[in-house]
């Protein structure tokens, strides 16, 4: 349910990937008080001024995976240069990651091609957890090489929040 609720509030949100349009406040998520709407201590932004965040992507729909992409491809107004960093970053880890298995391409290609191009134009990185892989019975040459492989996603989720990224 609370994942839910933050692709809701990330769905709402307009403007967060440009350069001229910043998301002020930032939506961090207390484990004992749910979701709030806070402005954190130390400002997550990136290098080049830009708020960066990291989804917690577990239990989705193929739906709401495609609209969460095609929400990210219609903010990003043009592919981002080899020298930026893109400041999203989706952390897959429940049974969504069956959506980008290769053997599943035909039925989710879509999805998938999509979710190609927004992180060949670095305006996403996408990132999968091999422990749940593991799980599900998925090996590293099972998923597209654009799709970063963690070992363990919450270590992945807690780096990211040290470097700065608002977890959602």
């Amino acid at each position: 349910m609370r994942k839910s609720a933050y692709l809701l509030i990330f769905l709402a949100v307009s403007g967060w990937m440009t350069h001229d349009s910043l998301w002020p406040e930032a939506v961090v998520a207390d484990d004992n008080a749910g979701p709030t709407s806070e402005v954190p201590d130390k400002a997550p932004w990136s290098p080049s001024g830009e708020q960066r965040f990291a989804y917690d992507i577990v239990l989705h729909k193929p739906e709401e995976i495609h609209a969460l992409l095609r929400r990210a491809e219609k903010l990003a107004k043009a592919p981002r240069p080899a020298s930026e960093q893109a400041n999203i970053a989706m952390v897959l880890h429940g049974p969504e990651i069956d959506i980008f298995a290769i053997n599943n391409y035909p039925k989710y290609r879509e999805i998938v091609d999509l979710a190609a191009k927004l992180d060949a134009y670095n305006v996403i990185e996408i990132k999968m957890c091999q422990s749940v892989m593991r799980k599900r019975g998925l090996k590293n040459h099972d998923v597209p090489g654009f799709i970063e492989l963690v070992p363990y996603a919450p270590a992945e989720l807690e780096k990211l929040r040290q470097r700065d990224y608002v977890v959602l």
